[in-house]
């Protein structure tokens, strides 16, 4: 088995979310690139976009529309019932979609769940609803079948930009920020790590940043050399500036042989000084 993939700004401030509360949505703007949508588009194009009435919100990520229709938010996972900000995430729906019509953006290949909801993007106008319950700290992300996963990327960056500012169901998560050595107890969980670059390692499939000597057991920040390109055009400094410095790093703790996060966009990646 080869050693393990290792080695080698913030969030740039969101747009301001302005909802104005029991009347209407205040005018926003989604954060979602244009380009990420028209992808969208492309696999939802055979799958009868369209526009309906809000008659109903079960919870925070799933509405009837229509006669009788479920709609269940792609790429987004609210609190169920009983659980912290369940009725926050549910008041947010009823007051911005519910009576309202909404564009109704489904998965062509994975139309619907084991339940019988039509998985699909739901816009009020220009705001990508399932994108601001991310932002208000109301959901996680989750990426179902190949639409949800379409928008990982951009989610991912959203639901960071809350966890931060321990937005909703963050504030309730502690810790939040740990040490490197405390890494490997938190796998499976979203978490800032900070810690010294001990080496840049640079692999034939990715860089990575290791923060001790003993790959099998210590923290490492992974970047593939497939996202390099786009990583250097948002402002990603060069891996070898990063060997003994101290930096946070910020994403979903996985396991490789010890605790690992990957890091997709620059926002993940602070130099601390």
């Amino acid at each position: 088995m080869d050693q393990k993939r290792r080695t080698s700004n913030r969030l740039l401030t969101g747009m301001v979310l302005g909802i104005v509360l029991g009347v209407l949505v205040a005018k926003m703007l989604g954060q979602i690139p244009r380009e990420t949508w028209d992808r969208v588009l492309t696999r939802t194009s055979g799958a009868e976009e369209r526009t309906r009435a809000v008659r109903k919100v079960i919870d925070g990520d799933t509405i009837v529309v229509g006669g009788d229709e479920r709609i269940r938010y792609l790429g987004i996972d609210a609190p169920e019932i009983g659980e912290p900000f369940y009725e926050q995430a549910k008041g947010f729906q009823e007051r911005v979609v519910l009576g309202s019509q909404v564009r109704i953006l489904p998965c062509r290949e994975e139309p619907q769940d084991s339940y019988g909801r039509t998985l699909a993007f739901v816009h009020k106008g220009t705001v990508d609803v399932g994108e601001q319950l991310l932002r208000q700290g109301l959901a996680r992300t989750l990426f179902i079948g190949p639409c949800g996963r379409a928008v990982a990327k951009a989610y991912s960056k959203v639901e960071r930009g809350a966890f931060r500012a321990a937005l909703g169901i963050w504030s309730a998560q502690d810790p939040r920020k740990i040490a490197d050595a405390e890494a490997a107890r938190y796998i499976g969980c979203l978490m800032s790590v900070t810690g010294r670059v001990a080496e840049v390692h640079e692999g034939p499939r990715a860089f990575h940043l290791n923060f001790g000597q003993d790959y099998r057991t210590d923290f490492t920040a992974v970047i593939f050399r497939k996202n390099l390109s786009q990583l250097i055009k948002e402002g990603l400094y060069p891996m070898t500036e990063y060997e003994g410095k101290s930096v946070e790093v910020t994403g979903m703790l996985k396991e490789y042989n010890g605790p690992e996060i990957i890091i997709e966009s620059v926002d993940q990646l602070v130099q601390v000084f």
